[in-house]
Parts: C-alpha cells; structure tokens; sequence
C-alpha cells in the first residue's frame, strides 16, 4: 500500500525552517507483517518544540519522529496489540507504519532516551470532557510532565511563588494552574500580550513579558516587581536569559525543575552566569524532569483518576489548537515559533 511520510533532508540549527528541514515521501509499505509486527494508521501527530532537537539527531531521509495516537488496523498472531485497538507511541509523521511497538532506543547524543512501548489507550477513559485527543495533551506527556512534577518531585506550599518560564504552552499552562490550585502565587513568562492575558484567565497572578534577545537585567527588574519577595518554586521550560533573572532570586529551600532549555536548543544561546553560589545559599534543589521515567500504568491510572476528574470539573483547562491533514504538519509544527500568539495550550495535527 501507498503511504505518506515526512522525512528530514537537511539539518538546521536555531529556529528550524520547515521548507528545508522537510521532505514529504510518499512510498510502498510492505504490509506482509511478521507474525508479532502490526499495521497501524495514524490518526493525531503532536508538534513540539523539543521535536528541534529529534530533528537534529535523525540521518536525512529518516522519517520524523513525534507522538502520535494511532489505530491498529491489522496484527500478526503475536502481536501486542489487535486490530482495532487505538494505541499510543512514538510513530512519527507517517500516515502509517508497520512495526511491533516495542520500546526503541534513541541514542543519538542530544537526547540519549528509550521511547516506551506503544500503550493501549482505554477507549472508557476519554469521552466529551477528555476526547481521545487529549492522550497527547493533558491525559498524556504534557499532563504527566505537569503532575509528576507536582506528585514526585516538588512541594508547593500556600503563599509560595511559583514562577514559570515559557508558561503559555501545554506543560507550563498545566503546571501554573495545578500551582494556583495548590495555593501558590503563580508568575509566568511568555512571548506576547496575548498569551498573557490568555494565562491571566486560567489564573495566573501575574505575567512577565519576555521576548527572545531580552537581558537577563531587563528580565530581572520585571521579575522582581511581579515576585518582590523571591522565588520559592520554579518551573524552567526556556533557561537562558530568563533562568539567569531567577536563580538570584531563589529563596532558602527553593526547588527548580528543568522541563526545557529553549534558549540552548533553539536558540543557541550557550553562555550564561554561574549559577552555583545561587544553589548554594539558599540551599536550593535543581532537578531535571523528563515525564518517560513516570510512565507506568499505575501513574497512567493516578493521572486520569487524579487530574482527568479536575478537568471534569471545570477546574483544571486544557486548550487544544488544531490543524487537520498529512500536508500541515510541518506548518502546525512552525506554528510553535512563527504564530506564536495564536496557539492555545496542546498544539496537534488530526489527520
């Protein structure tokens, strides 16, 4: 059968130019499947900004790796899952693709990581409140990035100031309103007015402002009057200029996760202040988070039963943008850096 793919034909650093990344390929699958192989069709592609960084480390005429919900339409005897079942997994910008699902090494230097079996999404699970696309948004990555952080590593107390950087995207936007639920005084940073005033209405106390080339002086005058009594919890999706305004303003027992380095990844901003003596003072923990490491059924049960029922409630928000068909993807995904006061929360394409 003919099938569709977008591979990588160039590798570009800082903000990646879509047009010479990618290459769309359209090919012969071989569907005579192994006995423990599958045939699956793709249905949601989730864009990312790490995806950078994938791109980087994939050999040109590799197909682009990203998560992906997928269907299984036909399975050998032994495979781990049957035709029919809607799984979850790493299958890339493909419209379809044959494979057992296993776990897959990934070790190509930048991200050194295994990318997990694919898992079988319980159609029971999702409905209205949490359709099926939000396995790859807030009952998926994202939201297991956001509650784990929240469950497995930090302590948010009430009255703590939780500042978080890059706050406009479906990890930060999470993690800001499980802190205000939590009651925290929360602060985020973000590109534009826009998503500002987006933040504001999911509860944040106040937004800082930031532009990519701004100086950490600059930033940190802005943060100080938005945080005038230090910071007690951050959450660090962008690093660089902005985690420089911060970690002089951490306070005693201050906690920081590093979900993300924007600055470095994206863009090429590799010099910074030492920051140790900001650790050291204030005794603060820096802890990098990576959601992989919490993906078991059982965190898998906790978050649906845990985050799933605040949603439900109205008291947690999940925004998706959405564009549709094979062809966009490459454009939803430079929609993260060109549009960036247009996209809400989850950005993903449905094919």
């Amino acid at each position: 059968m003919k099938i569709k793919k977008w591979v990588v034909r160039e590798h570009v650093e800082g903000v990646p130019d879509v047009d010479r990344v990618y290459e769309k390929v359209v090919e012969e699958l071989d569907v005579d499947l192994a006995p423990d192989e599958m045939l699956l069709r793709t249905l949601y592609v989730s864009v990312d900004p790490y995806l950078q960084g994938i791109a980087l480390d994939t050999p040109l005429g590799g197909h682009m790796g990203a998560d992906s919900i997928m269907e299984v339409l036909e399975a050998g005897p032994l495979a781990a899952h049957r035709p029919g079942d809607l799984v979850q997994g790493f299958g890339g910008w493909r419209s379809h693709l044959v494979g057992t699902g296993a776990a897959e090494l990934w070790q190509t230097g930048t991200f050194p990581m295994v990318f997990p079996a694919y898992r079988r999404l319980d159609p029971g699970r999702y409905d209205d409140a949490l359709p099926l696309s939000t396995a790859l948004s807030v009952m998926g990555g994202p939201g297991m990035t956001a509650w784990g952080t929240l469950t497995k590593y930090m302590t948010v107390r009430p009255g703590d100031t939780f500042v978080i950087s890059g706050a406009s995207g479906a990890v930060g936007a999470l993690v800001g309103q499980l802190a205000a639920l939590a009651g925290a005084r929360v602060v985020g940073t973000t590109s534009s007015p826009q998503k500002a005033d987006y933040l504001t209405g999911l509860g944040f106390d106040t937004v800082v402002t930031y532009r990519h080339g701004d100086g950490a002086d600059t930033i940190a005058k802005d943060l100080a009057r938005a945080a005038p009594d230090g910071v007690d919890r951050y959450f660090d999706n962008l690093g660089g200029a902005v985690t420089d305004a911060v970690f002089p303003m951490l306070n005693v027992g201050g906690q920081v996760a590093v979900c993300w380095q924007w600055a470095t990844q994206v863009g090429n901003e590799g010099v910074g202040p030492r920051l140790l003596p900001y650790l050291m003072f204030p005794r603060a923990t820096v802890r990098g988070v990576f959601s992989l490491e919490w993906f078991t059924e059982e965190n898998w049960q906790a978050l649906h039963t845990e985050l799933g029922s605040r949603v439900r409630r109205g008291e947690v928000v999940c925004d998706h943008t959405f564009h549709y068909g094979f062809d966009n993807i490459p454009t939803a995904y430079d929609s993260l850096y060109r549009d960036r006061a247009v996209n809400r929360g989850k950005v993903l394409v449905e094919l």
